[in-house]
């Protein structure tokens, strides 16, 4: 049975939604499937530009097809490249050409391949793949954040039932459907997950000598993009509150939000920020680790409903006791004092606190850790691609 996956997306790329995606094809792959990972041949920056196996970079097996599709991309154009554009309504229309020349070409190739399910987090081209699909091809959408505006909100319903099968990765979002009349049975909650290298960090004492880290400094970590929604400048301003021995690194970003917090940082000495690395570089990080943070902001809904942060599996996996913004969406898996310290949102002095309290109580942060290391077991990409696989009623493997 082939699984179509289209993924408006550039692959390789710093950013998180790829690299869930390619788990995710790999995992579909383990259970029996398939797989033909159908992604935009976008423009990419120097950096992801020198990555010439994006299996290999994103710690999957070559397990699916990985085909790049022609489409018209002037986004880095727009954004990066000529700045002045950047304005008005110009980014909306490369967006929008970049979209629309993606889903012509996922469509041309997609009337060959034939596919038996076709599976995506990008809802307009899979709502055309209804509209032209065979008998008995059956559509699944990923939904992980929703529209802003009414008007782009009740289009994205309307295409929304007309899909097989949503799959969302908060309850949140679940209920926001079913609010609107989809029927339960067609809607799952399933939350991110971690790879399985998550668990198998290399040694702590090679780590730390691998980020020429002394053996006995406190170091406190933060690994993900740098978005305003994601918290960092709380984390920053904790900082200032914390004994200069203790060093926090803030692992990944890119422009703008990279420089934005290094200004924030300044020049202190205990805050080291070290831009975008691989998901195996960022995991050094973590191995070394005395205490990982995700100080998510309460401003937006994004962080407060919809998030499900693939850092967070990491963090557990790792073995990493965790501190965390006391958000809706974090506590469908985080629980204050149980599997992580959970403080309120934008709050530097309370961040910093609980951060030296897991700093100071050895027994308990290893409790913490151990507890969530236990939890997050379940919590993996190919348990997560069983329970979809069940949920669309496609066969599963003996």
């Amino acid at each position: 049975m082939r699984l179509i996956f289209l993924a408006n997306a550039r692959i390789p790329s710093e950013k998180a939604h790829p690299l869930q995606i390619m788990h995710m094809a790999e995992a579909f792959a383990a259970r029996g499937l398939e797989v033909v990972l159908l992604h935009a041949r976008r423009a990419n920056t120097d950096a992801m530009l020198r990555v010439d196996n994006p299996f290999a970079y994103f710690g999957v097996a070559p397990a699916f097809a990985l085909i790049g599709l022609p489409c018209v991309d002037l986004i880095k154009r727009v954004t990066v490249d000529w700045t002045a554009l950047n304005r008005g309504p110009i980014p909306l229309m490369a967006h929008l050409i970049q979209l629309v020349t993606f889903t012509l070409s996922a469509l041309a190739l997609m009337r060959r391949l034939r596919g038996h399910v076709v599976y995506s987090r990008d809802l307009f081209p899979l709502t055309l793949t209804t509209l032209r699909r065979r008998a008995g091809v059956r559509t699944c959408f990923e939904g992980h954040t929703l529209p802003r505006s009414a008007p782009s909100q009740r289009l994205h319903l309307w295409a929304a039932r007309r899909v097989d099968r949503i799959v969302v990765i908060s309850s949140a979002l679940r209920r926001w459907y079913l609010d609107r009349g989809l029927p339960p049975e067609r809607v799952l909650v399933a939350h991110d997950a971690a790879p399985a290298a998550a668990f198998d960090l290399e040694p702590r004492a090679a780590a730390r000598q691998a980020l020429d880290l002394a053996p006995d400094t406190p170091l406190v970590c933060y690994v993900g993009h740098l978005y305003a929604w994601k918290g960092v400048d709380t984390l920053v301003a904790a900082a200032a509150k914390l004994p200069e021995t203790v060093q926090v690194a803030i692992v990944g970003g890119v422009p703008p939000d990279l420089d934005r917090i290094r200004r924030l940082a300044g020049t202190r000495r205990n805050v080291r920020t070290t831009g975008h690395r691989s998901p195996a570089e960022a995991r050094c990080y973590l191995a070394a680790a005395d205490v990982a943070v995700i100080p998510f902001s309460g401003a937006t809904i994004i962080a407060r409903e919809h998030t499900s942060p693939l850092k967070m599996f990491e963090y557990m996996a790792a073995g990493v006791p965790i501190v965390a913004s006391d958000l809706p969406s974090l506590r469908e898996v985080l629980r204050h004092e149980h599997n992580a310290l959970l403080v309120p949102p934008d709050d530097n002095e309370s961040l910093a606190a609980a951060i030296e309290r897991l700093l100071s109580d050895h027994e308990l942060a290893a409790r913490l850790a151990r507890t969530a290391r236990n939890e997050v077991a379940d919590c993996t990409w190919n348990r997560r691609a069983a329970r979809i696989v069940e949920f669309l009623d496609l066969p599963q493997p003996a």
